[in-house]
């Protein structure tokens, strides 16, 4: 039983940064609404505010500052709580922020709650049955269609520019049964995709047991969602997996990070691979795999990248015909070998070049879309404007159909018809085609 204290505390939640940042406030909601706060829908409606942080950028730490210090200026009562990787990068700096009340580093993150707890007793709910875990999900209408699951943190790689090692340590994985439970209350609960993620997923060690064993397991645990990985090490994807991707409930979408299309800068970058090893990789998957999407993450601009590096780059990503491009230009970061290098781009090259990689990033997207016009697809409905509603093929296409049904978090089969400025326009198959298990073939969680 929950009682409240005098004035019950309603939350707003702001994120900034990757999706593990997405997954980990997801989890906090979670969290703090199985404790009886109140999730606000805006941040004026609130009387605290939880920022997770970002640094990996400095427009992203940026960022996170003025998040920070907004709640202030529109309620000076308001109690606002900083977490996240721009805390552990500048420690002093964000501890001296305006209108900061608490500031919890990446390792205490998920003892959060109790930090607010003994901060602002006065002002938050008292439950016995908060530190209960896995948490009881947040009602569908708290959330989206989607939701994030976290398996692993940290990084050991010496990568140049990165400074995740430094502000989220070494890494280390979730406990595999604490996984699993996860993904089947979220999946009974009606979320319709599940995001698996992390810092690199493919890193995932528990026991024995590796990604591959826990995906396996996952599926067994699925009403009617499906599952999405997130970033694979190019070096450590498991050829296991592409045999689990043929089970619709996988989403056909893998995602690694290249950073450069030149093996000359991924060498200077500390990058275990070159260009070929990584084009290699693309075609086998592809090869196993029709119609999936393979999405990429680029760097522009590092330290004495010469013309004809960035051309070899930029040639070698539009060869590669992918489904999505995010394209990053350099941002040195204190603490990582890359900010000590010499021969920085001036910031007029390095925004034509970025304006390059973006316009080869569009054209891909455009591409991929075109060549699987006519196709079939499995498409989780998401959003709702003007009549129209708005979805995700799990091949990463954004796709859009007139209907008037009540479509949201559902998965449909739809067929790809003319791409427009919405996206795909598609046409329903057969509805909720994807083979389900049912409840008597399920498994039983352990305890």
């Amino acid at each position: 039983m929950t009682l409240y204290n005098s004035r019950p505390m309603r939350v707003y939640f702001s994120n900034l940064g990757c999706k593990l940042n997405q997954a980990e406030l997801e989890r906090l909601a979670r969290q703090f609404h199985a404790a009886g706060f109140s999730i606000a829908g805006e941040l004026a409606d609130a009387q605290l505010h939880i920022v997770n942080s970002c640094t990996v950028t400095h427009l992203a730490a940026r960022d996170s500052r003025k998040t920070a210090r907004r709640g202030h200026r529109l309620n000076p009562e308001l109690r606002t709580v900083l977490t996240g990787c721009y805390v552990d990068g500048d420690p002093q700096e964000a501890a001296s922020l305006a209108g900061v009340d608490l500031v919890v580093p990446n390792q205490d993150k998920e003892a959060l709650l109790d930090h607010v707890r003994e901060a602002f007793p006065h002002l938050v709910p008292t439950s016995t049955e908060a530190h209960r875990l896995p948490v009881p999900y947040v009602p569908i209408e708290f959330g989206n269609s989607r939701t994030l699951v976290k398996i692993e943190d940290g990084c050991d790689m010496p990568c140049a520019f990165c400074i995740i090692p430094k502000t989220r340590g070494s890494q280390r994985s979730r406990p595999f049964d604490s996984v699993v439970q996860e993904v089947a209350d979220l999946s009974a609960g009606g979320f319709g995709e599940i995001v698996i993620t992390g810092v690199q997923i493919s890193s995932y060690r528990w026991g024995e047991k590796r990604l591959f064993d826990l995906v396996e397991q996952l599926l067994h645990y699925l009403d009617h969602s499906r599952i999405r990985l997130t970033s694979i090490a190019p070096w450590q994807l498991d050829r296991r997996l592409l045999d689990l991707l043929q089970d619709s409930r996988l989403c056909r979408h893998l995602h690694f990070s290249l950073q450069s299309g030149c093996t000359e800068t991924l060498k200077r970058m500390r990058r275990p691979y070159s260009a070929s090893d990584f084009e290699a990789l693309v075609h086998e998957v592809k090869r196993e795999i029709p119609g999936v999407a393979v999405t990429t993450d680029v760097i522009v601009g590092f330290p004495g990248e010469t013309e004809e590096q960035f051309e070899e780059s930029l040639r070698f990503v539009e060869n590669l015909e992918l489904a999505r491009i995010h394209a990053f230009p350099f941002s040195s970061r204190p603490g990582t070998e890359a900010a000590s290098l010499l021969d920085p781009i001036p910031h007029p090259i390095k925004r034509l070049r970025m304006s390059q990689m973006l316009e080869v990033a569009d054209r891909a997207a455009e591409s991929f879309a075109a060549r699987h016009l006519g196709s079939e697809v499995e498409v989780l409905w998401e959003s709702y404007r003007d009549g129209i509603w708005y979805g995700t093929s799990d091949n990463y296409i954004r796709v859009h159909k007139e209907s008037t049904e009540p479509l949201a978090h559902q998965l449909h089969r739809e067929r790809l018809l003319e791409a427009s400025d919405r996206g795909v326009r598609c046409q329903p198959v057969l509805l909720d085609a994807i083979p389900r298990r049912s409840s008597s073939e399920k498994p039983t969680l352990s305890t």
